[in-house]
């Protein structure tokens, strides 16, 4: 944070408070004040800096399905529904880096969320930038249960598909003897007309 004599004492309560909610390790809390800094003093680089911080904190907290950080989301990139990100190519990735640098460089010398805030991003560079170190692009191994739910899935279709075949034969049967047994009974002489079903 810069010196209290530039900043504003209200603003100054907000960022305060945004980093006892950090010390005590209160991030959602941490995170609304930085919001309503960045909301009531916008202009105030401060406040952005913190907010942009706490969006850092936050993508860091939250875990995927295997307890593993989304480092793409660490470093500010949108995510879609399922999780993946909307660019993945290095440059794109350094080039988020560098502008959420910029951006944290302001506090990060006064403020101890800022300081982690930056050390994660550095982190979240480093596993994107090196794949073959850390795995990040490659799809996570299919789990046991996952593979026999597909098994089973599997087995269920096949089971489907050879019951409609069966009542495809059938029916097909049961047209030939309808149209051919109709024509039985007519040489007989039984006949009238033929009603289908």
């Amino acid at each position: 944070m810069a010196s209290s004599s530039t900043v504003p004492s209200n603003l100054r309560k907000q960022l305060e408070t945004t980093e006892k909610c950090f010390s005590d390790g209160n991030i959602k809390g941490g995170k609304m004040h930085a919001d309503m800094a960045a909301f009531l003093f916008a202009s105030a680089p401060e406040a952005q800096c913190v907010q942009a911080a706490f969006k850092v904190h936050t993508a860091a907290a939250s875990k995927d399905k295997l307890g593993n950080t989304n480092h793409y989301a660490v470093v500010g990139f949108k995510l879609d529904a399922a999780g993946k990100p909307e660019a993945t190519t290095t440059g794109a990735v350094r080039n988020q880096h560098k502008a959420l640098c910029a951006k944290l460089a302001h506090s990060k010398d006064t403020s101890a969320a800022v300081a982690v805030a930056y050390k994660l991003v550095d982190e979240a560079l480093s596993a994107l930038t090196d794949i073959k170190k850390t795995g990040v692009m490659a799809p996570p191994p299919a789990s046991v249960s996952y593979r026999q739910h597909v098994a089973r899935r599997k087995a269920a279709q096949k089971q489907q598909d050879e019951e409609f075949r069966a009542r495809a034969a059938r029916y097909q049967e049961e047209e030939e003897d309808v149209y051919y047994g109709a024509r039985d009974r007519e040489k007989a002489g039984r006949g009238g007309r033929h009603r289908r079903r």
